[in-house]
């Protein structure tokens, strides 16, 4: 990490100051989208509940658990209504911020939505997997692994930015996202080798490729957040 530095933040211009109460995720986890009034504490909620998909889509993999399916798929939903929220009220905002930052930030929930949507999809990869009798090579699991973790790791580094402002951050996610890509195309190679020399089962490539798509899908989310604020506070910078 370089030194610290810190990034214009664009959600005061739009939403009231968030209280370092607020800061609490384990309260603000709680809330309804409803009580949400502030657009940064409604990304912190929504990264929040992200994360906690990835922890729970990741096992679901392993060993398929309704209970935790069930649980993921509320959480999901809750993050399909705070992105309405959210939007709702930028759109509606009477604030008179306009031009290129609003047309920005207005996206942000529904990039955070699109997340959601992807692990979604890994979970009802998961589902068929176990429907089926599906196994994942050991090689294949561990690549699982380490996007999953590489992947966790940058949802909670979106989530520190938030909090901090720290740019040192946001360039982390960039070069992350990257780490990320490579990764899944490193695996998809090692895969379709695999799947050559007979060490996987066919009824597990379309399974093991749709996971690799949607991590690295959801990852690109995050980055373009990440590239957003950078160039908002570039733009301000210019102004100063």
């Amino acid at each position: 990490m370089k030194r610290e530095e810190y990034f214009f933040n664009p959600f005061r211009l739009i939403s009231p100051k968030l209280d370092a109460e607020a800061t609490r995720l384990e309260e603000l986890y709680e809330k309804t989208p409803e009580e949400v009034t502030c657009l940064e504490e409604g990304l912190l909620i929504m990264t929040n509940k992200l994360i906690r998909i990835v922890e729970l889509a990741r096992k679901a993999l392993i060993i398929w658990d309704p209970a935790k399916a069930e649980m993921c798929e509320g959480l999901a939903r809750e993050i399909h209504d705070e992105e309405k929220s959210l939007t709702g009220q930028i759109v509606c905002s009477p604030t008179e911020t306009t031009g290129q930052v609003l047309k920005t930030v207005v996206l942000f929930p529904g990039r955070l939505e699109r997340v959601g949507d992807h692990l979604e999809s890994i979970l009802n990869v998961a589902c068929i997997k176990a429907r089926d009798g599906v196994p994942f090579s050991d090689r294949a699991s561990a690549e699982l692994d380490e996007l999953f973790n590489l992947f966790a790791d940058a949802l909670k580094h979106f989530q520190d930015a938030l909090l901090t402002r720290n740019k040192a951050v946001l360039e982390h996610l960039i070069a992350q996202d990257k780490k990320i890509a490579q990764k899944t195309i490193e695996a998809a190679s090692a895969h379709e080798d695999r799947l050559c020399q007979g060490d996987c089962s066919p009824k597990a490539s379309s399974l093991f490729l749709d996971i690799l798509e949607s991590i690295r899908a959801a990852s690109s989310h995050v980055r373009q957040m990440s590239e957003n604020l950078l160039k908002i506070d570039a733009n301000q910078a210019k102004r100063a």
